[in-house]
C-alpha cells in the first residue's frame, strides 16, 4: 500500500514539474460566454505557440483543426461552425501535443 501512494505521489510531481517546466505552470483557460456561432474564450499565462482547440467530450477528438495559435494572456473567440449538437470543451495544447489548460464543458 505504503509503494503504491508513493508511486502516485511521485507520478504527480513529475507531472507537475514537467509543466512548470514547459512554462505552463499557471496557464489556464477560461469559458466566458458563447453565441451560436463563437464560444468566447479568456487565457493566461499560455506558452508560445499554444495552439487553442475544440474537443468533443464524448469522443475525445479534436473537432476545430487546424485551432488558433495564441501565446501569453487574452481572449479569442473560437468559431462553432460545423459542430453538430453535444458537449465540447476547449484546449490547450503545445506543439508537442501535451495539454496544458481547458474550459469547463459547455453545449452546442
Amino acid at each position: 500500500m505504503r509503494y503504491g501512494l508513493r508511486s502516485i505521489g511521485l507520478a504527480a510531481l513529475a507531472a507537475v514539474l514537467q509543466l512548470a517546466a514547459s512554462g505552463a505552470a499557471n496557464a489556464a483557460l477560461n469559458y466566458t460566454g458563447q453565441t451560436p456561432q463563437n464560444v468566447s474564450v479568456m487565457y493566461l499565462d499560455l506558452p508560445a505557440g499554444s495552439k487553442i482547440v475544440i474537443v468533443d467530450q464524448v469522443s475525445n477528438g479534436i473537432v476545430s483543426s487546424p485551432g488558433i495559435v495564441v501565446s501569453g494572456s487574452g481572449s479569442v473567440n473560437v468559431p462553432l461552425l460545423g459542430l453538430i449538437p453535444g458537449q465540447y470543451y476547449v484546449l490547450a495544447q503545445l506543439s508537442n501535443g501535451q495539454w496544458i489548460a481547458q474550459t469547463v464543458v459547455f453545449y452546442v
